[in-house]
């Protein structure tokens, strides 16, 4: 699994050139950034003005420090589709969701996000919800820990390092957590052993927030509210998060699951969206050489028939 997460999004966008060559092809209308973190795309949308933007994150710290007049709503990306029935705000043009930390969340240590500087076991993108890191930590079993470093981290030292923490909690601090994981594991090339730290954190954060949720749910619900030729555009930095855009792009591009030796179709599946040229985009090496954290970006985008 690539645990890189980008290494933390800098505050410019990633892939952008290949974002808004999609974008630029919209029909006009409404079109969603769901993800708003910086604004570093929101901005580039801007330049389309057949497009009415309207931007979403759940961190209120994003929606404080939007950038002029962008009109940023906060709710989770799933409660996105509730909103625009609600608004009779469809169909839409688009939706743009960059499923990366934002820089924010990295760079204030006492969110609790980042293995290089000491805080509290945080890891809230909403501050305003209630499950921190330190709550998992210390108040699940060893088993219920177990599983979230196996589903979400997918370390082979899941268990070593759940039972530790078990035996020497309550552990408080992001920092006492990156000891216990080190003396949990045998002793390996340092850059082995940060993989491993990376691997853990990113578990945590993922069951704190309920990510890989909060995208099934939005892109499930999402779909509906696209108008033809409008688009769904993902850039996901891991393979769970790939993983769920990649399956959801499939299904939605199905034309046909008969047999194809059969004389006629039988299967009643309509095709809803199509591809672009290509199922998925990454950076270019020169974009990768001058913002080696976009390394592990994917985009992949579907267009509605």
């Amino acid at each position: 699994m690539n645990t890189n997460r980008a290494e933390y999004l800098p505050h410019s966008g990633v892939l952008v050139g290949e974002v808004t060559s999609i974008v630029k092809a919209l029909p006009k209308g409404l079109f969603i950034d769901a993800t708003y973190g910086y604004g570093s795309h929101f901005q580039t949308f801007k330049d389309y003005k057949d497009l009415d933007l309207l931007g979403f994150d759940r961190d209120p710290e994003a929606i404080a420090a939007k950038k002029n007049d962008d009109n940023v709503i906060k709710l989770n990306f799933s409660e996105i589709s509730g909103y625009l029935n609600d608004t009779e705000s469809t169909p839409i043009s688009g939706i743009f969701y960059d499923f990366g930390l934002s820089s924010h969340q990295i760079d204030k240590s006492e969110r609790g996000f980042s293995f290089q500087q000491n805080a509290d076991l945080d890891m809230r993108m909403d501050i305003d919800s209630h499950l921190t890191a330190k709550d998992v930590i210390n108040d699940y079993t060893l088993q219920e820990l177990l599983d979230v470093f196996n589903n979400y981290s997918e370390e082979k030292y899941a268990f070593k390092i759940a039972k530790k923490i078990v035996e020497l909690r309550p552990v408080n601090t992001t920092f006492e957590l990156v000891s216990l994981i080190k003396d949990a594991i045998p002793r390996q090339n340092p850059i082995f052993t940060n993989k491993t730290i990376r691997r853990i954190f990113q578990g945590l954060r993922i069951e704190v927030n309920d990510e890989l949720s909060e995208i099934k749910k939005s892109l499930t619900d999402i779909k509906g509210h696209i108008s033809t030729d409008g688009a769904i555009i993902c850039i996901s930095y891991h393979s769970l998060e790939d993983k769920i855009v990649k399956n959801f792009m499939q299904n939605l591009t199905i034309d046909c699951i008969c047999d194809p030796k059969a004389p006629i179709c039988n299967c009643d599946i309509e095709q809803e969206f199509r591809y672009l040229k290509k199922k998925k985009y990454t950076p270019s090496p020169e974009e990768i050489s001058s913002n080696p954290r976009s390394k592990s970006a994917i985009m992949r985008s579907v267009i509605k028939l």
